[in-house]
Parts: C-alpha cells; sequence; structure tokens
C-alpha cells in the first residue's frame, strides 16, 4: 500500500507507506553496532511487531538521530538503550529510551529549538540540530515527537503514528 503526501511546507515530496516497524527499527539498529558494541550497550528492543504509514527515508533519519543521541549521552557503567512500541487504540507509540546523562529540567523545554545544545551536555561535536530537525520532520509527516528526561537518569522519546492513516498532529 503507497501513500503520496505533499506538505504544504516544503517543495519535497514524502512517499507515505505501510511500513514493519520491526524492519526500520532493526536497520538503525544495525546501521549503529559497532558504537554501540563500543559503548557495551544493553539493547532491548521488544513489541515493535506493529505496522505503521510514514516516509520510510525521512523515520530511518529521525531515528539515527535519536540512537545517535542516545549514544552520544551514554555515561553508565552499564549503558542501556530501550526501543518497544505500543498500541493504544487510535495510534502506535514509538518509544526509544537511554539511562544517559538526561537532560535538566530547565532545558528540556529548549531540547527542539535550531542550535540548542544544552548547558550539561559539554559534547565538542554537538551541534543542536538532530532534535531540532527531527522534530521538524515529524511535523511534516504528520508525527508527533515528545520527550521526557530526568538528569542523570533516563531520556525517552516518543514517537507518535497515527493508526492506519495519514494525519497532521501539528496545528
Amino acid at each position: 500500500m503507497l501513500y503520496y503526501a505533499r506538505s504544504e511546507n516544503t517543495e519535497k515530496d514524502y512517499f507515505v507507506k505501510q511500513l514493519q516497524l520491526d524492519e526500520v527499527i532493526h536497520n538503525v539498529i544495525l546501521k549503529f553496532r559497532h558504537s554501540l558494541m563500543e559503548r557495551k550497550a544493553i539493547i532491548n528492543i521488544h513489541d515493535i511487531e506493529n505496522v505503521i504509514y510514514t516516509d520510510e527515508k525521512w523515520l530511518t533519519f529521525i531515528l539515527s538521530q535519536i540512537v545517535q543521541n542516545a549514544i552520544k549521552y551514554f555515561d553508565k557503567q552499564e549503558n542501556k538503550l530501550t526501543i518497544y512500541s505500543q498500541d493504544n487504540g487510535t495510534n502506535i507509540l514509538l518509544v526509544i529510551e537511554d539511562n544517559g546523562c538526561g537532560i535538566k529540567a530547565s532545558d528540556l523545554s529548549r531540547v527542539f529549538e535550531k542550535g540548542f545544545t544544552g548547558s550539561n551536555r559539554n559534547k565538542a561535536n554537538a551541534t543542536g540540530m538532530g532534535l531540532y530537525l527531527s522534530k521538524k520532520l515529524c511535523d511534516r509527516l504528520g508525527l508527533k515527537l515528545d520527550i521526557a528526561s530526568t538528569e542523570k537518569e533516563y531520556t525517552r522519546l516518543t514517537i507518535t503514528f497515527p493508526k492506519g492513516t495519514v494525519h497532521n498532529f501539528s496545528e
């Protein structure tokens, strides 16, 4: 099944099609397998056998940004990355959670701002563009991207996919 979507916010066309969420996730994890092994990350992936509707290339980009951030901000003896999905009846929620350094409460509302790198994240290669671009793409694809975090404990990003349809969450 293939859907064709054109956003009025861009000249680019998106090819929204039916995807197996587990296949997309596994491809992204495979892409970062060496970095994850270097950081001795424990990866827990479960309940991702859902069908979603979106553009595969842009979803892969979004997930790659999120996984890359998790790896970048791992700071524990035992680094963990957990990925799972939930079906709430009307949406499929994809949750990506790490046990890295987390984000200060005072910074949390700004993480999707262009160029924002946070006050507790002193990484030389941080640009503040990954989550900004991910949020913009989710908005254009009709997906919702939310974040929750507690400093020194975890960061959790949730992508909401409308079930069986194309929908725009951004107003």
